[in-house]
């Protein structure tokens, strides 16, 4: 099976009331909505219940809202923001057009996470916030993470773009950070195509996140009417998330739970599968938390490096089970961050980073043994009742066994 999708229907996909929905708001003309209308105030409402948190601010995009985040806590030019190197660009690159130096962090643990001990060393007199990924939607602890940012002063925002449905001590991963953010785009099983949702308790990271993304119409939004008398300006952003993609995604959070034990099932099964390959092993699971969202689902193989992860994913491809390395890979080996320097003064002026902050291979040792040990499951075919497509797998599965 060359194509995965030759055989499986890929996440996204939405119930015919949904699709009805968005034909009626596109034959009104509402394919955009300055005003905060009722689909946009659903959605943002129910992902703040959800959550507990005080507030919910929808964006188009979960990089426009981790960039209202940083603007949020006063991420300004110069300053460090530490970041894991184990997460999707987005988490770092709006760091860029704040002038701001991403500080980029190894894992602390077996799930590719940063931890308190792995985030600590890297804190300076230049550190202004701490970023974190919940990975594959795998919670970070984050009771020491909090902690030890509350001993420095520092906020603490929570990308948890790879982690609907996730909880942590028996709460919404969303609950957890001075400002959470999700993403509502593409494969998240949360999705509305393009879209991200903010969520605080803090009156001011609201109001300043809205001035950015939303301002004017909008201004009623804002807490108090010292600030509200500058969303005729706002901070420069027209962030705003369409109408159609609220609806989207407010259907798929309604039946979150229900997606999850279908697509949580699929999942368990294949890797439960895969992991019957010698070599092969999952990755424990955490009484603290939950991942049933399995945004992704790695397995590990023994550690000997990536020659052989990468025979055992040929072996599996040519049985027909489309598994892969992880497609979300390390920041610190990529281009930027690897010291590469762009000679168009458009250029270099936002993409450069001090030469003691660029990174070589051997810098951030458990995160490249981690990826270099890990092999992806296809887990965006997996969202439905048992078909097809997981048949085909456990199928090539067995033929790799035999």
């Amino acid at each position: 099976m060359s194509d995965a999708r030759s055989l499986g229907r890929e996440w996204p996909w939405y119930d015919p009331a949904t699709v009805e929905q968005c034909r009626d708001l596109i034959a009104r003309g509402r394919t955009f909505d300055y005003y905060h209308g009722p689909e946009l105030a659903a959605l943002e409402t129910a992902f703040a219940d959800r959550a507990g948190r005080k507030h919910a601010l929808a964006f188009n995009s979960g990089t426009s809202a981790l960039l209202a985040a940083y603007t949020a806590v006063g991420v300004h030019q110069g300053d460090e923001v530490l970041v894991p190197t184990f997460t999707f660009l987005s988490t770092a690159s709006p760091l860029f057009l704040l002038g701001a130096v991403p500080v980029l962090c190894d894992s602390g643990d077996e799930f590719g996470n940063v931890t308190a001990g792995s985030l600590e060393p890297h804190i300076t007199a230049k550190t202004r916030a701490i970023a974190v990924t919940h990975l594959w939607g795998q919670p970070c602890e984050m009771a020491p993470i909090l902690a030890l940012a509350r001993e420095r002063d520092l906020p603490v925002i929570a990308d948890c773009s790879h982690a609907h449905g996730s909880t942590y001590n028996g709460e919404d991963i969303g609950r957890f950070g001075d400002l959470a953010v999700f993403s509502l785009g593409t494969h998240k099983i949360v999705s509305g195509g393009l879209g991200g949702i903010l969520l605080c308790d803090d009156d001011l990271h609201f109001d300043v996140a809205c001035l950015l993304g939303h301002f004017k119409q909008r201004r009623l939004s804002i807490t108090t009417p010292d600030r509200a008398q500058f969303a005729d300006i706002g901070l420069g952003g027209n962030l705003r998330i369409s109408p159609i993609a609220a609806v989207l995604s407010q259907s798929h959070l309604q039946a979150l739970g229900e997606i999850m034990k279908a697509k949580s099932a699929n999942v368990r099964q294949l890797a439960d599968a895969v992991a019957e390959i010698p070599g092969i092993e999952r990755l424990p699971e955490q009484p603290s938390s939950s991942r049933d969202g399995w945004y992704g689902c790695v397995l590990r193989t023994e550690p000997e490096g990536s020659a052989r992860r990468d025979k055992l994913i040929s072996q599996l491809v040519r049985a027909g089970v489309p598994i892969t390395a992880p497609l979300t890979g390390l920041l610190h080996l990529t281009s930027i961050f690897a010291g590469h320097r762009s000679s168009e003064p458009q250029l270099a002026q936002r993409l450069s980073l001090p030469p003691e902050r660029s990174y070589r291979h051997g810098d951030l040792p458990l995160s490249e043994g981690l990826f270099s040990s890990w092999l992806s499951l296809p887990t965006t075919f997996l969202h439905g009742e048992p078909d097809e497509f997981l048949a085909a797998c456990l199928c090539g599965v067995e033929r790799v066994i035999s």
